[in-house]
């Protein structure tokens, strides 16, 4: 178990997270990792990489068909 301190950056509040902790959770620094609190308890987990293609794609799909789906809204 490792204790660390919050920090100050810019106007929101970092957490520092140690190399040997960032390798047992198979996490770098470019990863995008997803953040809940869940019963008080903070958990971060590493976005999956099927997760952000799933996204592009519905966006692509909504800027298709804006229009479409505007129309069918009313």
């Amino acid at each position: 178990m490792h204790t660390t301190k919050l920090t100050k950056v810019g106007n929101s509040t970092g957490l520092i997270l140690p190399r040997d902790v960032l390798a047992a959770a198979d996490l770098q620094r470019v990863d995008e990792v997803r953040i809940e609190v869940r019963s008080g308890r903070i958990e971060i987990t590493k976005t999956v990489e099927t997760c952000n293609s799933t996204m592009d794609i519905g966006q692509r799909f909504a800027a298709h068909y804006r229009r479409t789906m505007a129309i069918l809204s009313k």
